[in-house]
């Protein structure tokens, strides 16, 4: 894949979407933030201060709807809270906002290019390889996991291409 031309700003807003907004984006917007934090050597509540701005919504998510049970559990795991989390609707205000708008599937990354074109150019599909990310939602803790671990494997890639110049 080719590398992410940003624009030239203060804030690198990250957007991380999904359908229902109640464990892959989530998951990926807690690990986005974990490894920045690392990559930047703070804390995670101190990413703002350093230019990093990191959410999640989804393309059907109903609002204010918890992660789900196993998400929770797997970021646990991580070291991450996910447990406040509550879902949101992705909006084009959202999508307007931000520097890059990373979709778990190539389904949801073509329903956001449809539904806000001006911005395509901003919206990517989170795996690097070009595959999506499963849905893990009704399945086992394990498949929870695997998910998680994919989710990471390509957030690495991300952080270090976002973040380099920062370094």
């Amino acid at each position: 894949m080719s590398g992410v031309d940003l624009p030239d700003s203060s804030v690198t807003r990250v957007l991380f979407v999904c359908t229902g907004n109640t464990c892959r984006s989530p998951m990926a917007e807690m690990l986005f933030r974990k490894l920045a934090a690392q990559r930047l050597a703070c804390r995670d509540w101190e990413l703002r201060e350093r230019g990093i701005d990191v959410f999640s919504a989804g393309v059907a998510a109903g609002e204010n709807s918890p992660a789900s049970a196993e998400a929770v559990q797997v970021m646990r795991e991580h070291g991450l809270d996910l447990s406040q989390h509550l879902s949101q609707r992705v909006t084009r205000e959202m999508i307007r906002k931000s520097t890059l708008v990373l979709a778990l599937t190539e389904r949801h990354r073509r329903a956001l290019v449809d539904f806000c074109p001006e911005q395509s150019s901003s919206i990517m599909l989170l795996g690097r390889d070009g595959f999506d990310i499963q849905d893990p939602i009704g399945g086992s803790l394990d498949e929870y996991r695997e998910c998680a671990l994919q989710i990471g494997h390509n957030l690495r890639l991300w952080v270090e291409e976002l973040l380099k110049k920062d370094v």
